[in-house]
């Protein structure tokens, strides 16, 4: 009874006190079709425990101070996350605290024992999407290779590709992201259910992640092929998702039907018989409620973090240039990046008297962090998603001591580059993970609370990429902006 006891009123604290974060994760599973099968996620770890519930009171139970303060690290690392607003980290940890509840409560073996239904759950957080334009790559390089094959003539720039009948693009929908997480998840499961053998598992899973890639890339050239044959009349509109999860389906059924040939017998597993839990000096009861202490460090953190420091009136400003750059003082109509809630920002035209061509800067600057105010977040945008679509990203050093972010974008008409990065607390960074980071920490010392967000930009021609580039960098030398 102490065990359960101790269990119960650990993962209430658990509940309430992380209940926003598990709130995040519903509402992304309410929204987006590519993690609705989190709703099924907990239901079956629930059942697969429920499975084994005669084995926890035969099992040998002792708390474990290793699990507790595994627990600490993680509930430090949430408080981090939640300074700096990055949810799925914050996702990850939440889910990951229950097996250490487990473990410091229970021990090594009784969260042996349960671990794959607490580790399933992992599945649960929204997580993923960072494969997606590497999938979408794949996925244009598949149907793309599909088409020479098959005697198709077909032009391809970046995630478009062009066929004398029309022309398609791989969007994020295409990518195949929805039906590797599918295929993941129900292949991990199945892989727990029919083997013992490890080696089997891993097989299996492994297969569950590059099969639906593979696939994804038959399907888009299937898609393609279709349209072709038949003069663009079918799967050009909502159809071709139709054909794409029955296909997916297919693909699973095969996978899973001769993934069954190797099932495995199914035996029972031997459980360590002992007195309900026990301790020699008799402390039990205090040492089973440590980590309710250690749960409630995490709102306690992100309070002591959360305070709104006194701000400054310093706003950002464009740099002051030299001949031949002539400051034109109006913002570019051709490109206008769009930051929330920015404390200040500045866009102006720079023109450059000697070749006729323009140049656009842009900044924006955020003095304090907090919701729905932030420099990395995702409703901030680089260039407008109506007006343009981007063709290519890439990492570039044009100077040894800076690294920046390259976008091309396109519209109907023109084509434009794009280097942007971002300052924080000194630092010229350009990958939002470490930009994090670099906030949270920043933060927890007292050291910083915001960043700024720079990019120039300039419109090209097919064929004048080089040249872009070696206005932008002359620009960048000219005026010292970097």
């Amino acid at each position: 009874m102490k065990a359960l006891a101790a269990l119960v009123v650990s993962l209430l604290f658990w509940f309430v006190l992380y209940s926003n974060t598990l709130l995040s994760m519903v509402d992304i599973w309410w929204r987006s079709e590519t993690f609705a099968h989190g709703f099924l996620i907990f239901p079956i770890s629930l059942y697969l425990i429920w499975l084994k519930k005669e084995d926890f009171f035969h099992i040998e139970k002792r708390p474990n101070l290793f699990f507790l303060l595994c627990l600490v690290l993680l509930v430090f690392i949430w408080g981090l996350a939640k300074s700096v607003d990055v949810t799925v980290v914050q996702q990850f940890m939440v889910v990951l605290m229950l097996p250490l509840i487990v473990g410091a409560l229970f021990g090594f073996k009784l969260l042996k024992h349960y671990l794959f239904p607490l580790l399933y759950l992992l599945f649960a957080v929204p997580f993923g999407e960072f494969l997606v334009p590497k999938l979408q790559e794949y996925t244009a390089i598949m149907t793309v290779y599909g088409l020479q094959m098959t005697g198709v003539p077909v032009f391809t720039e970046g995630m478009f590709i062009s066929i004398p009948e029309g022309d398609f693009e791989v969007a994020v929908a295409c990518s195949g992201i929805r039906y590797l997480i599918a295929s993941l998840a129900l292949g991990t499961l199945y892989a727990y259910l029919t083997y013992t053998k490890m080696y089997k598992k891993i097989i299996f899973i492994s297969a569950s992640f590059i099969v639906p890639i593979i696939a994804n890339g038959f399907r888009a050239y299937g898609i393609v092929m279709i349209a072709h044959l038949s003069n663009m009349e079918y799967a050009t509109g909502t159809d071709h998702l139709i054909y794409g999860w029955l296909f997916f389906g297919v693909v699973i059924f095969i996978l899973f039907f001769i993934g069954s040939f190797w099932q495995d017998k199914e035996t029972e597993s031997p459980v360590v018989l002992s007195q309900l839990m026990q301790d020699k000096e008799g402390h039990y009861s205090f040492k089973a409620f440590l980590p309710v202490i250690v749960l409630l460090i995490g709102p306690v953190m992100t309070y002591w973090m959360s305070y709104e420091p006194q701000l400054t009136t310093e706003t950002v400003s464009a740099p002051i240039v030299s001949a031949p750059w002539l400051d034109k003082k109006q913002k570019s109509e051709k490109w206008q990046p769009s930051f929330v809630n920015a404390d200040s920002e500045v866009s102006t035209i720079y023109h450059n008297q000697e070749n006729n061509r323009n140049v656009y800067f842009y900044s924006s600057e955020y003095l304090y962090e907090s919701e729905n105010k932030e420099l990395i977040n995702s409703v901030n945008e680089i260039f407008s998603t109506e007006r343009w679509l981007l063709v290519k990203k890439q990492t570039i050093m044009p100077f040894a001591e800076n690294n920046f972010e390259e976008l091309v974008v396109r519209n109907n008409s023109e084509k434009l580059l794009i280097w942007n990065w971002y300052e924080v607390l000194g630092l010229k960074l350009i990958n939002p993970i470490k930009i994090k980071i670099v906030q949270a920490f920043g933060k927890f010392f007292g050291t910083g609370r915001g960043g700024q967000f720079k990019a120039i930009a300039i419109a090209f021609n097919d064929n004048e990429i080089d040249i872009a580039r070696s206005q932008l960098k002359f620009f960048l030398q000219q005026n010292k902006v970097r």
